[in-house]
C-alpha cells in the first residue's frame, strides 16, 4: 500500500531545505576613504556570498576568483564586489586636515590641525612615527616624531588586514608621507549589514621647511666610545639602549662579548655623573658591518647621537661569517632623559632611549 506525503509536511520540508540555501548572515561591509594620494573610497565585503543592494545598487558578492588578477589593495578572506577583489570609487578630494613642516637641522617638525585628528603619522620612507594623537582643530606646535612599529594597525576602524594593505601601499610610494586619521569619517547608511565600519585617512606628500622654528644648535658634550666589536650573541635585531644602571651595564657588556673566551672587566663609570649608551646593529650575513658614532649633543635633558650604521662597500672583501657589530658610548653627563639615535646624513631617526623606559 502506498503513503501519502500530506501537502502541509511537504511544503514545509521544501522550505527548510530553501532556507538552507540562503545565506545564514547579513554581511558586513568596510568602507577606506583614502585622499591626498588616491581620492578614493575602497569598499570590502565579508561573509557568504549573495546579492546585495549597496546604496540602490545591486551588486553580486561572491568568492574571490584566486587566478583573477591581484589589486594594490586585495584582501585574502574579502568577498568580490561584482567580480573585483576590492570595490574603488572616487571622492572629492577635501581640504588638508593636518600641515606638517620639517625644522632645520633637527628631526623635529610643526604641526598644525585644522580639524579634528584621531592620529597623525609620518613615514620617512623608511619607518613610521607618531607626530600626534586626538588633536583637536586650530594647534600649532612642535613636535619630536616618536617610532610607531605597529604601522597603521590600531587606527580608525581598520582591521590588520585592512591596515597593512594600505601602509605597504604608501610605503611603495618611496617617500616621505604624513599620514592623518579622521576623527569623524564620512558614513553611508546602508540597510541589512551585519557590521559597518568606516575608516578615513588623508596623505600629505612632501613636506616643507619651517624656517622660523629653527632653534640654535644644541651644546656639545664629552663623549668617547669605550669599546666596539662585531660579535654579539643574542642581538639579532637593531636595539638601541641608555643603560640606567649597573645591573643593564653588566648584561648589555656580557652580550657584546658573549663570543669571546674571556669576558673583559666591565669599564670604570659613575652613573651618577655619566651616561653610557649601547648600540647593536643585530644579526648581519656578513662581515664589513659596524657602528659608526659621528656627534653627541645635548638639548635640554635630552641626548641627540648621530651614527651611521656602516655596510661593506660593493665588491669589498668581508669574511663570509655570520656578524653582529656592537659599540657602547660613554657620555660625560649624568641625569638624561632621553637618547635619540638618528642618521646625521638625512636626519632620519633609528630610535629613541628613555630612562623611563
Amino acid at each position: 500500500m502506498r503513503r501519502l506525503v500530506p501537502l502541509a509536511a511537504l511544503t514545509l520540508t521544501l522550505s527548510f531545505v530553501l532556507m538552507a540555501c540562503e545565506p545564514d548572515s547579513p554581511p558586513q561591509l568596510h568602507d577606506i576613504v583614502v585622499t591626498g594620494v588616491l581620492d578614493e573610497r575602497l569598499t570590502y565585503a565579508y561573509g557568504e556570498p549573495r546579492t546585495f543592494v549597496i546604496e540602490g545598487t545591486e551588486v553580486e558578492l561572491g568568492a574571490a576568483d584566486p587566478g583573477a588578477p591581484r589589486d594594490d589593495f586585495s584582501i585574502a578572506g574579502a568577498l568580490s564586489i561584482d567580480g573585483a577583489r576590492v570595490l574603488r570609487s572616487p571622492v572629492e578630494p577635501p581640504s588638508a586636515p593636518v600641515a606638517v613642516r620639517r625644522i632645520p637641522l633637527t628631526t623635529d617638525v610643526t604641526l598644525r590641525t585644522f580639524e579634528e585628528t584621531r592620529a597623525t603619522l609620518y613615514f620617512d620612507g623608511a619607518a613610521w612615527f607618531v607626530l600626534g594623537q586626538d588633536d583637536p582643530a586650530g594647534i600649532e606646535t612642535r613636535v619630536t616624531p616618536r617610532p610607531r612599529t605597529q604601522r597603521l594597525r590600531g587606527l580608525g576602524e581598520l582591521t590588520v588586514a585592512e591596515a597593512d594593505v594600505v601602509a605597504s601601499y604608501l610605503e611603495r610610494l618611496d617617500e616621505p608621507l604624513v599620514v592623518s586619521v579622521a576623527t569623524e569619517p564620512p558614513r553611508r547608511s546602508i540597510d541589512g549589514l551585519a557590521e559597518y565600519r568606516a575608516t578615513a585617512i588623508h596623505v600629505q606628500q612632501g613636506l616643507e621647511t619651517d624656517a622660523a622654528a629653527f632653534r640654535p644648535a644644541p651644546r656639545t658634550v664629552q663623549w668617547e666610545v669605550v669599546a666596539r666589536g662585531s660579535q654579539a650573541l643574542g642581538v639579532e635585531r637593531p636595539s638601541y639602549r641608555l643603560l640606567r644602571n649597573e645591573a643593564e651595564l653588566r648584561s648589555t657588556w656580557n652580550q657584546a662579548h658573549g663570543a669571546a673566551l674571556n669576558v673583559p672587566p666591565l669599564p670604570a663609570v659613575d652613573l651618577s655623573r655619566e651616561t653610557l649608551l649601547a648600540v647593536f646593529m643585530g644579526t648581519r650575513p656578513t662581515g664589513g658591518y659596524s657602528v659608526d658614532v659621528r656627534e653627541v649633543t645635548l638639548e635640554g635633558g635630552d641626548l641627540f647621537v648621530d651614527l651611521v650604521l656602516v655596510e661593506p662597500g660593493a665588491g669589498a672583501v668581508s669574511t663570509q661569517a655570520l656578524t653582529s657589530p656592537w659599540a657602547i658610548v660613554r657620555v660625560l653627563r649624568g641625569g638624561v632623559s632621553a637618547a635619540w639615535f638618528r642618521d646625521p646624513r638625512d636626519g632620519r631617526l633609528y630610535a629613541v632611549a628613555r630612562r623611563s623606559d
